[in-house]
């Protein structure tokens, strides 16, 4: 017989095992709503009308140098390589653009403890100093310092359910033999150890990680940033050692710092 050709072909049976998805391959266009900004980027939030969900921009600014915009690049490949439900995901970067896709949070810590200090039972800020620990041991294991703790940097997603939190803005992230940490890098975080002004930051070391940590289980326990009066004897030792002059008393790891708050 004649040759046939064939165009497509259509299955008659399909494995249980499969799913059909369908997907545009057209470019949408979605508006922008700056939320925020800092020293090296500004940060947008869309509605993703495809998905049906928000996103988050975060965008280079167009006067950095070859370093700020190396450090910008960096910070989106750092946040790639955690694979961690407590760290902030990120999708895709555009080197056109300089800027990378993430997940959309609801609250930072600092507006998340704002909106909710008077309501918030010892139960809920427990679970969520322990997901803030649970994630700066991942961080730590990884060989990482964040050096950028602070509540703006720890985000927070609501659900029906449950709260979840989230370590973002690696920007200054600390990684071993990185040609990144300079001399002069600025002094940043208002929750780091004010020591750093003199020591210079880039004398940062684990001992003050655990400092800002101890800064944040204090204030996601008692909605307040200045440590002075605490009533609970307990939370008065754990604060007393985390915050010593002398680092030898501090909390070594976060590991020390989460078996001495199942105390508090």
């Amino acid at each position: 017989m004649a040759r046939v050709e064939l165009y497509y072909t259509i299955p008659i049976f399909k494995p249980l095992t499969s799913v059909t998805v369908s997907h545009s391959q057209n470019e949408l266009s979605f508006s922008l709503k700056q939320i925020g900004t800092g020293s090296y980027a500004n940060v947008f939030k869309y509605r993703d009308t495809f998905y049906n969900r928000n996103f988050v921009v975060k965008r280079a600014k167009k006067d950095l140098n070859d370093k700020e915009l190396a450090r910008f690049m960096r910070e989106f490949e750092v946040m790639r390589d955690f694979s961690s439900p407590y760290i902030l995901e990120v999708f895709c970067y555009n080197s056109d653009k300089n800027e990378y896709i993430m997940e959309y949070m609801d609250y930072t810590l600092d507006e998340y403890i704002s909106k909710y200090n008077a309501s918030l039972s010892m139960q809920q800020r427990r679970g969520i100093v322990q997901q803030i620990l649970r994630a700066f041991d991942y961080i730590h294991a990884k060989g990482h310092l964040h050096r950028d703790i602070s509540p703006k940097n720890i985000l927070v997603k609501e659900y029906d359910d449950i709260v979840v939190i989230k370590i973002a803005d690696f920007g200054l992230v600390k990684i071993p033999d990185s040609s990144f940490t300079s001399v002069n890098t600025e002094f940043k975080g208002y929750f780091n150890d004010p020591a750093l002004v003199v020591e210079g930051f880039n004398s940062y070391n684990i001992l003050h990680e655990t400092y800002a940590l101890t800064r944040i289980v204090f204030y996601v326990m008692t909605g307040r940033t200045n440590v002075d009066r605490i009533k609970d004897r307990t939370l008065y030792e754990f604060v007393q050692k985390g915050l010593s002059a002398d680092k030898q008393k501090r909390f070594q790891s976060v590991a020390e710092i989460s078996a001495a708050f199942r105390r508090v």
